[in-house]
Order: structure tokens, then C-alpha cells, then sequence
């Protein structure tokens, strides 16, 4: 199991856009790819930078391809719309990290 965690630090002016943007397209565009599932989104906890608010949209692939498969095609897409509709105001990372046997 392969989980993308997308870190998005977000002006304060944009927060609520920015939630209903994640709700709304990121997350049901995802899963609707069939490559991802589980979604999470949370807000992190510790201030990133003045007049930011942070948060985590982390979802699950079945399988390293379909992660980067996913990233590299319907997620650049998202990531262009992302950049139109909140240009500088938003900026994040993407970390693929693989899900362990607590044994």
C-alpha cells in the first residue's frame, strides 16, 4: 500500500475556498481516477507561517505505478487548476510514503 500525503499551506484570505476546492473536485476527482482510495484530510496542527493555515489530503494506492501513474497525469491536471484558481496563494508538496507491517 502506497500513500500520497500532499502538504498544502494556504493564505488565510483563501481557507474556506481552498476547503470547499478539496472537498468539492480534489478529493472526489481522486478517487473517481480508480487508482485511489481512503482519503483523509486534515489540518495540521502547528502554524507553517504567519497568515498560513496548513493542511494534509492524504489518500491510498494499491500500488507504487498507480501512485505515480495517478501524480503524473490526473494529479498534474489538478495541480494546473490548483495554480489557476489560487496562483501563489497556495503551495504544497507531495510525499509517497509506504504503508508498514507494525510486526
Amino acid at each position: 500500500m502506497i500513500i500520497l500525503n500532499t502538504s498544502f499551506h494556504v493564505h488565510v484570505s483563501l481557507d474556506e475556498q481552498f476547503k470547499a476546492w478539496v472537498r468539492n473536485i480534489y478529493i472526489p476527482e481522486a478517487l473517481a481516477s480508480g487508482k485511489l482510495a481512503s482519503p483523509r484530510f486534515a489540518a495540521l496542527m502547528i502554524e507553517v507561517q504567519e497568515d498560513c493555515v496548513s493542511y494534509a489530503v492524504s489518500l491510498e494506492a494499491a500500488t507504487a505505478e498507480d501512485a505515480v501513474e495517478w501524480h503524473d497525469n490526473i494529479g498534474a491536471r489538478l495541480r494546473a487548476i490548483l495554480h489557476q484558481r489560487f496562483g501563489e496563494g497556495v503551495v504544497f508538496f507531495t510525499t509517497y510514503m509506504e504503508n508498514l507491517s507494525l510486526k
